[in-house]
């Protein structure tokens, strides 16, 4: 090969290679006026619906948070294949979402270049717009107390203003919430184990978000920010209970008993949601608060079985009516908000246990300091003997695969938890 050969095949490889990228250029830019051609006369997207519930008022709606022109110039960014993630940082956080909103519009009418990668994009960088702020701003439920629940997702907001916003939305449906600015990272936890705020919605079953609901908005879950207690080693956790479902459900059932609202099938939703609730009380762990003299084994789940000689005490609570009530506590948090340091001892029991433990007593209440959900002693009775039914009837039930064995178990056991509580509802008023 000679000298000019050698730099013939250098140029006509380089001229080769500097073809190739002009094919790829071209080949891109006619894959996005093919996108764009795909989603002509298509509007930017605006704000969705706050929650499938109507709204028969035209005068509470938030203002538009991205202008035209923004919308303009930040949408064209959803036809950018390799979307430069440094890019994002520039953008406000409802750019941010408008941005992941456009995405998901126009992906469902045609085909976007790069969407997957690019909406992982622009959604990690939200989730860490959400795990590195200082202070959200979150919907709070009057009627509990706790965080709001809505249709299974609780709130929360970067800015005060959009959710003082979303309030007045809200109170169109006779909803009573309120803004609370909520530090992410508690710095007054004098805990050995810290807990923030999306630790403590863990503990009260809360793993659907919706950030900036009312305005651009993105759903994501719980664990995305924070994973749950335990998921990083067993020998970190101790033996209290959690209960984040049976917390979740009694939540979820008395915002929804408290609405003063009437709507197609409210008996029914309502009862499902009670229903779901005492299931889950049967079937959970209490800190039940106590002291003892005496032997005492504490078995591995943490809960207590008490020597024939052992001698205890309950902690009871009476009411202005004369009734004596058991405080009972789904967790460690709910008892430490006001026995913790106190003499009273954290017994862990199963339900069956306490109900045992009633005795005379007029019943027991569920987090006092929380929830308050009374149950009378007449109500827990029929609630175990339902359950007792229910088990007899999965037990005996002869093994068999299908989902037709399976929905006619499910039928049997629901029949017989429907007659337990038409029981107890009969009762209700005691």
């Amino acid at each position: 090969m000679g000298l000019f050969d050698l730099f013939g095949g250098k140029k006509a490889a380089k001229q080769e290679e500097l073809e190739a990228q002009n094919s790829a250029v071209q080949k891109k830019e006619m894959e996005m006026k093919s996108s764009m051609d795909a989603h002509a006369g298509m509007e930017w997207p605006g704000f969705p619906r706050l929650n499938p519930i109507n709204i028969n008022s035209d005068d509470v709606f938030m203002d538009e948070t991205v202008s035209s022109e923004r919308k303009d110039e930040i949408g064209k960014m959803i036809y950018d294949e390799g979307m430069a993630a440094e890019s994002l940082k520039f953008l406000s956080n409802q750019e941010i979402l408008f941005l992941l909103t456009a995405l998901e519009v126009f992906q469902k009418k045609a085909p976007l270049p790069g969407f997957e990668k690019n909406h992982r994009k622009v959604y990690n960088e939200l989730l860490s717009r959400v795990r590195d702020s200082e202070t959200l701003y979150v919907l709070y439920d009057a009627t509990t107390g706790y965080p709001f629940i809505d249709h299974g997702f609780a709130n929360v907001y970067f800015e005060k203003e959009i959710a003082d916003k979303a309030v007045e939305l809200f109170s169109k449906q006779f909803r009573k919430v309120a803004v609370r600015d909520v530090k992410v990272e508690n710095p007054d936890d004098t805990a050995a184990v810290k807990r923030g705020f999306f630790d403590y919605l863990y503990y009260i079953g809360i793993e659907n978000i919706l950030v900036d609901n009312g305005a651009y908005r993105a759903r994501f879950k719980r664990s995305e920010i924070v994973a749950a207690p335990g998921d990083w080693g067993e020998d970190n956790r101790d033996k209290n209970p959690i209960n984040p479902g049976l917390n979740f459900a009694m939540l979820d059932f008395m915002a929804e008993l408290r609405w003063p609202v009437k709507y197609d099938k409210r008996e029914e939703i309502v009862r499902a949601k009670e229903m779901r609730m005492l299931s889950l009380i049967r079937s959970s762990n209490f800190i039940l608060p106590m002291q003892h003299e005496g032997p005492v084994e504490v078995l591995e789940d943490g809960r207590m079985k008490f020597g024939k000689d052992t001698k205890f005490k309950f902690l009871i609570l009476n009411t202005a009516d004369g009734k004596q009530f058991l405080p009972i506590y789904t967790d460690a948090i709910e008892f430490g908000k006001k026995l913790r340091g106190s003499e009273w001892n954290a017994a862990v029991f199963k339900y069956q246990d306490i109900l045992k433990f009633v005795n005379d007593k007029d019943g027991i209440t569920i987090n006092p300091d929380g929830q308050s959900v009374v149950l009378p002693k007449d109500r827990m009775i029929l609630l175990e003997a339902a359950g007792q039914q229910a088990d007899k009837m999965r037990g005996t039930k002869t093994p068999s695969t299908g989902a037709g064995a399976d929905n006619s178990e499910d039928a049997a056991v629901q029949r017989a938890l429907d007659q337990a509580m038409a029981r107890m509802n009969e009762n209700k008023d005691n």
